[in-house]
């Protein structure tokens, strides 16, 4: 089945071109104008945006891709423009544009823009739909170590409480899972559950994010939109990484927990709440009150009940159990026999700190799983085992080494070996992704011209050795 491309332009002989040119590989439909642009995405679903810089009637399509992310986050924008410059396809890119080409590419080169657009697109919903299917798989709560039988009993107690709760917690070690295990034993089970990771929102999108907004609010508004506190109803609001919310969107929250009440963004009627609150963090709140960050008032609003969620290093006794239930997701999912880890194999598991948490040891056994598939067992090598989270992580047969500093030898080799590996590969990645723009990828990667030309040289160095 063809890909639908929307394209938003107002140079109406460019579109009829443009569709013609591209009409035996895709379906197109057209319009030049932004708000018809967004009633045409949220109603034709289309694939893939081709997206004017600047309209005639001065709508921005820079202003627009925010508005384009908030309805569709996983839709690829490539922005099109009279005008070649590199600063405004930087700002482009930065706000989540794919790439930028000027009118006067060649049709060739735009198909093979839009083709990568299009599988970079089909790879994010594959990971998006990867991670929906771990979240049901991991809807229990796996331990038995005395922490993790606190939190279960936690959980149950905090349940049916409907006062904020703040849970803390290194990343990756599970809090939404808490916080999901909350809602669904909760009487609210059968009510909407809404997560909401506030580092994630543009600070000038957030109140709208939160409280939704009315038509003609403010530029791009084009119909009125529900916030997350009204789309959460009665049922439990999840606000993570509540830390990193600044100064005004904090006041806003503050007066909704003390009120139960809120206006949309230009509206004025106000919308009564019922929903829980329930905020995470991975950051000591006490120490952003203590320096003016957060405000102290907030901040005794939401911690009315608290949860501490253990890092994956104060329960190593429960890897085993983990382990085994990740095997078994990650076999599914692979469509492979579910195997055994190797004895040896998760002593080293046990030894490893895992600063990433479970989510780390989720992706390692995924990685783990789909390498061993010519072993019966899944197996690694001696020599990583305090490379366990990287990606040099070779799994193999067990190899003895003689001596500690024969290991220390060898896993340095390995480690420097992989980062290089990586290191190409990003690279090139980078580099074909912006057709070998120096000033672009340099950008993304972070770094000024000189070093990414530095960087190249010494990949090929590497290559030809």
């Amino acid at each position: 089945m063809k890909k639908l491309i929307l394209i938003i332009d107002d140079d109406l002989d460019y579109t009829a071109d443009l569709k013609l040119l591209l009409k035996r590989h895709y379906k197109t439909i057209s319009t030049d104008t932004i708000r018809e642009g967004m009633h045409l995405l949220q109603t034709k679903s289309p694939d893939l945006i081709l997206l004017d810089l600047m309209l005639k009637n001065g709508e921005s399509g820079l202003s627009a891709i925010d508005l384009i992310k908030m309805e569709d986050e996983n839709i690829p924008i490539i922005m099109v423009t009279d005008y070649s410059s590199v600063d405004t396809a930087i700002k482009a890119i930065k706000k989540g544009a794919y790439n930028y080409v000027a009118k006067t590419t060649k049709i060739s080169e735009l198909r093979i823009q839009i083709t990568k657009a299009l599988e970079h697109r089909s790879i994010k919903l594959g990971a998006n739909a990867l991670k929906e299917y771990v979240d049901k798989e991991f809807e229990e709560i796996i331990g038995e170590t005395p922490v993790m039988k606190r939190l279960k009993e936690q959980i149950k107690l905090f349940a049916n409480n409907s006062s904020t709760l703040l849970i803390y917690g290194q990343s990756g070690t599970g809090k939404e899972l808490v916080t999901r295990q909350i809602h669904k034993l909760s009487d609210r089970s059968d009510k909407p559950f809404i997560a909401v990771n506030c580092a994630a929102i543009p600070k000038d999108l957030l109140e709208s994010e939160l409280f939704g907004h009315e038509k003609g609010a403010f530029t791009g508004a084009f119909s009125r939109k529900l916030g997350k506190f009204e789309l959460a109803a009665d049922g439990t609001l999840f606000l993570d990484e509540i830390g990193e919310l600044d100064q005004k969107a904090q006041v806003t929250l503050l007066r909704v927990l003390q009120e139960k009440e809120f206006n949309r963004v230009g509206g004025t009627s106000l919308i009564k709440t019922d929903a829980r609150i329930i905020a995470a963090t991975n950051r000591k709140l006490e120490d952003l009150v203590k320096s003016g960050e957060f405000r102290e008032d907030l901040y005794y609003r939401l911690e009315i009940l608290r949860i501490e969620v253990p890092p994956l290093k104060e329960r190593k006794e429960d890897i085993p159990l983990l382990v085994k239930h990740f095997v078994k997701i990650a076999s599914q999912e692979a469509k492979l026999p579910i195997k055994d880890f190797a004895e040896e194999s998760l002593k080293l598991l046990m030894e490893y700190d895992w600063p990433g948490n479970i989510r780390e040891l989720y992706n390692f056994i995924m990685r783990a799983v789909v390498l061993s598939q010519a072993s019966d067992e899944i197996l690694l090598n001696v020599p990583d085992r305090q490379k366990i989270g990287d990606v040099n992580f070779i799994y193999s047969s067990i190899k003895p080494l003689e001596t500690w500093q024969e290991m220390i030898d060898e896993r340095k080799k390995a480690a420097d070996k992989a980062s290089r590996q990586v290191e190409k590969f990003f690279i090139e990645s980078i580099l074909k992704k912006y057709d070998n723009n120096i000033t672009l990828a340099s950008n993304q990667l972070g770094i000024d011209r000189t070093t990414l030309h530095k960087t190249i040289k010494r990949v090929k160095d590497d290559r030809n050795k």
